[in-house]
């Protein structure tokens, strides 16, 4: 690992003028000393959720981040997608009928539709140079034509056991005088094998 760190810019910002909003606090930590004052007993943090996914982890540059996404390839290889943000959201198919001389109508559920996660990140290199080695890898995970397992302690909480995800589809994004990083936004859906017969 190079002498290479986080000091020479601030990377919410950057976030923020990539996608215009400033990402959450904890996306880029980093560890702090204490101070000689004293607070009263240290707060002990849960490193992973009630489910047993971690809340952290360090990217390639070796800063802690919050709320890590692992992809996992069917033959087990993982890939740490580099300082993300991530929504999650799924809806429900309802059929609603109109009854008439009543108010309102009666709502019949029909099925819950797939989870759509949405991720942003910025791949920052570890030298001065662009992260063309980063930029490939991630590329070609996209070219897979394979559901992934996915590891993430939000994911973990919403998705049913067995559930996967597909990337349907992934954009480079442009960094204005940034020439070693590389914004990225995935998108991926939510898939998990059906059984037609029960």
């Amino acid at each position: 690992m190079s002498g290479y760190n986080f000091n020479e810019f601030d990377l919410g910002k950057i976030f923020k003028s990539v996608w215009g909003y400033t990402a959450a606090p904890f996306l880029f930590t980093k560890k702090k000393s204490r101070s000689d004052y004293s607070f009263g007993d240290d707060i002990v943090r849960r490193e992973n959720n009630i489910k047993g996914s971690p809340f952290y982890s360090t990217n390639n540059n070796g800063n802690e981040v919050f709320l890590p996404i692992w992809l996992i390839r069917t033959n087990g290889d993982k890939f740490l997608l580099q300082n993300t943000v991530s929504s999650f959201t799924s809806k429900k198919n309802i059929v609603e009928t109109t009854l008439i001389n009543q108010q309102g109508s009666v709502k019949e559920e029909i099925s819950i539709d797939d989870w759509e996660v949405n991720v942003k990140g910025i791949i920052v290199s570890d030298d001065y140079d662009y992260p063309d080695q980063q930029v490939a890898d991630l590329r070609q995970l996209y070219k897979l034509s394979e559901s992934l397992e996915i590891e993430n302690a939000r994911s973990s909480l919403l998705f049913e056991n067995n559930e996967r995800v597909v990337i349907r589809d992934l954009k480079f994004t442009e960094i204005k005088g940034m020439k070693n990083m590389q914004a990225f936004e995935m998108n991926l859906v939510s898939d998990f094998e059906f059984k037609l017969i029960y």
